[in-house]
């Protein structure tokens, strides 16, 4: 008996889905989704009962019910879209890099009800921790647009880096920390001021942006580096970098903040990065060509885009 329960112990500590090295829990994909084709952001409306994906190759935004697996709507909006933002008015902002424009689209009836004109080839669509706001990084402007929520109206062009991609702010809002993919470089902007404060170097073309909720570091993936930048946000200055897969894009945190996932679309694959050591701690394959992410409730899992695949993968941590 005694021989049997050793021999029980060994297999439940090989099983794949078990703890890693470390402690760490693998990461897991739970279900796929089939969206529209090519599909590059997905974005939680502010309840979290719905994610909307944008399918560049469709000119569509898919609404999933994450909880049904299963599209539940398709919008049609402007040529290739690719970055979603909500505000707290039951609108969503669809940055449409083909069409310049920034499509409106009423939640409640899902419908576009108006467009906006932007820079040149919009990409990232961003809101303002208050939901004011909407920033829109144009790459062909070298600028971020900056739309008022409520009058859904343009008010404000900020010069930044080359090719400006990922945005993310603080919790207060106070600044937008911007991805200049032609530029290698991270932009600090004062949202009061509108202009850039700072001009942080990181990695080989940078494109997505992870700020931690302390506000005390940014995470940056650099899509031609195969590396994540680690950034100190007080010194602003990169205190590590992290070798990854093969052109990472998209990250999100899981719940309690201590794992990162990062989708990289050169290698089909999720990283998860412990966030206390900077280092890899676990690899998972999605679809091809993963791009972005985006954290569902209470950050327990993270839907990833597979632009290949046309799908959305769900990856979590294996118990």
């Amino acid at each position: 008996m005694r021989r049997l329960i050793v021999l029980v112990v060994l297999l439940m500590a090989a099983t794949p889905t078990t703890a890693v090295a470390g402690g760490h829990r693998k990461p897991v994909v739970i279900a796929t989704i089939d969206v529209g084709l090519a599909p590059r952001a997905v974005t939680f409306t502010p309840d979290q009962r719905y994610a909307y994906v944008a399918n560049a190759g469709s000119n569509t935004v898919s609404v999933l019910d994450v909880d049904k697996r299963a599209v539940v709507d398709t919008i049609p909006v402007g040529s290739f879209p690719y970055g979603i933002a909500f505000d707290r008015h039951d609108h969503a902002y669809v940055a449409n890099r083909d069409s310049d424009e920034v499509t409106v689209v009423d939640t409640d009836s899902r419908t576009a009800v108006k467009t906006i004109p932007v820079g040149d080839a919009p990409r990232w669509a961003e809101v303002t921790p208050n939901g004011r706001e909407v920033y829109v990084s144009s790459t062909g402007s070298n600028a971020v647009t900056v739309i008022d929520t409520r009058t859904q109206a343009v008010t404000a062009t900020i010069p930044v880096g080359k090719a400006p991609r990922g945005i993310e702010f603080d919790r207060a809002g106070r600044h937008a920390y911007v991805a200049d993919s032609d530029s290698d470089t991270l932009s600090v902007v004062d949202t009061r001021t509108r202009a850039v404060v700072a001009t942080v170097p990181v990695g080989d073309e940078p494109r997505g942006v992870l700020v931690t909720p302390d506000d005390r570091t940014a995470y940056v993936s650099n899509t031609i580096g195969g590396t994540v930048s680690v950034v100190d946000l007080r010194t602003r200055k990169v205190t590590t970098t992290i070798t990854v897969g093969r052109n990472p894009r998209g990250i999100s945190l899981h719940a309690g903040n201590r794992i990162a996932y990062v989708a990289n679309s050169g290698s089909g694959t999720v990283n998860t990065i412990d966030t206390r050591t900077n280092t890899v701690v676990g690899e998972v394959a999605v679809g091809t060509d993963p791009r972005w992410t985006a954290p569902g409730p209470g950050h327990r899992y993270v839907l990833v885009t597979n632009t290949g695949s046309a799908s959305v993968s769900i990856v979590t941590l294996g118990r």
